[in-house]
């Protein structure tokens, strides 16, 4: 039998069964009970934990079914304890609900916002989509273009962000050491 975590994981994937145990000694599984608060864009999901067997650890035990109608995102959570007198905190964190895969339509697109913005900024300057003209207008209608030094550095405001995201994917710092020499 396979041993189980001992806190919520970071990444959790909708549509799949999850299962952890958390060891609280100051609040025992038998008087106290665990829940966790999962907040995001004003969704909140609810876990309450219950006893694991005999033990004092808090138990958390979620089906496919429950996990398959969670919204995928990165979520703010809260650890919270309570024996119906008082409560506690117990933790708190980030947990990202990845997509489940099997149920994603042939449309699904996971890029970043950012890096679907650099995309369609590198697309237009690879394409010629700009003008020398700056602006024009035909029967009442008005079209404005993005000259080509603006398009420049949104590719490279987007491209820095880019970056960032996948260094944090990395596990490593948003941006990397900055060297400096004094003379």
């Amino acid at each position: 039998m396979a041993t189980l975590p001992t806190r919520i994981p970071s990444k959790l994937t909708a549509g799949d069964s999850v299962e952890w145990t958390v060891n609280l000694p100051d609040y025992p599984a038998s008087t106290w009970t665990l829940k966790y608060y999962l907040v995001k864009d004003g969704q909140q999901i609810v876990i309450t934990g219950s006893q694991y067997g005999s033990s004092e650890d808090h138990h958390i035990s979620l089906d496919a079914t429950t996990t398959a109608a969670w919204e995928p995102g990165s979520y703010s959570y809260q650890a919270k304890v309570s024996n119906g007198i008082d409560r506690k905190d117990a933790e708190s964190g980030t947990v990202v609900i990845e997509p489940d895969f099997a149920q994603q339509s042939t449309g699904y697109d996971d890029r970043s916002t950012a890096r679907i913005a650099l995309d369609a900024v590198e697309a237009i300057i690879k394409n010629g989509l700009f003008t020398p003209h700056k602006q024009y207008q035909i029967a009442g209608r008005a079209m404005v273009f993005r000259d080509f030094d603006e398009l420049l550095n949104a590719r490279d405001r987007f491209r820095t962000e880019v970056r960032a995201e996948e260094r944090r994917k990395a596990g490593k710092p948003a941006f990397g050491a900055v060297k400096v020499r004094f003379r």
